[in-house]
């Protein structure tokens, strides 16, 4: 079920035609596809390495309603791995730097920022008017709000996260699968814990993950394919070992 925005679009123009012609060539996807993305409300948590791919994906493949909620500031060494931002940004609000390029890569996309971060006061209120929520933060404690509002509001979301070359996905689907806290026989002491980007992160590992985030963002919304349910994809980007583990 889609939460459609406002002005629903009910078919495509001849410059849509155009732009997504690849896209509308796939079988699984077609016009009426297309027209599914550009009528959906995505949320991403986050506005920094696995959400700057992450959000240009998403307007270059036409979803039409781009939310994006982050309280931080462009920094110097942002820049090898969040690449919607460029020098010229450092200091700036991201936020306000990622609506205005992902407006000019695609005019299509409504953005809406929320220059703030998501806590237990805010999350049921922003979360409950979009169709699906990508949690591209990097800390334990926001991951486990994200689910459990998720959870409580039936709202897909899908989850990841990178340290060192490593990183890893996985989609919740509401009534269809395990949550992202199944993975966890006891939760950490410090939920706040990051991932360790601090010992030193590989910028294409981010590109990586944060692109089976939007794949998986997609194919939801369109119902093709399979999605990573009730399993979790980890990536080794330096030895080439994927492995998907289950969870039971």
């Amino acid at each position: 079920m889609f939460v459609v925005v406002d002005n629903m679009k009910r078919e495509l123009n001849q410059e849509q035609l155009d732009r997504y012609y690849c896209s509308i060539k796939l079988n699984e996807i077609g016009e009426q596809g297309q027209l599914k993305l550009l009528n959906s409300k995505v949320l991403v948590v986050g506005a920094g390495g696995l959400a700057s791919s992450t959000l240009m994906y998403l307007s270059s493949s036409g979803v039409g309603y781009i939310g994006i909620i982050d309280n931080d500031n462009v920094a110097s060494n942002n820049l090898p791995r969040q690449i919607l931002y460029n020098s010229s940004d450092i200091g700036k609000k991201k936020v306000e730097v990622a609506k205005k390029r992902l407006r000019s890569l695609n005019k299509d996309v409504k953005v809406k920022v929320y220059d703030e971060l998501l806590n237990i006061d805010n999350a049921s209120k922003i979360i409950k008017g979009y169709d699906l929520i990508i949690d591209c933060v990097d800390n334990f404690e926001t991951k486990f709000l994200i689910n459990d509002t998720c959870v409580k509001l039936h709202k897909p979301f899908i989850t990841g996260g990178v340290s060192d070359y490593r990183g890893q996905v996985m989609t919740y689907v509401p009534g269809k699968s395990k949550d992202f806290k199944s993975l966890f026989s006891e939760l950490p002491i410090n939920i706040d814990e990051k991932y360790k980007d601090d010992d030193g992160v590989f910028p294409p590992a981010v590109a990586i993950i944060s692109n089976i985030q939007v794949s998986e963002t997609l194919k939801y919304l369109l119902g093709i394919g399979e999605l990573l349910t009730n399993q979790m994809l980890v990536v080794d980007t330096l030895n080439w070992h994927f492995q998907k583990i289950k969870i039971n």
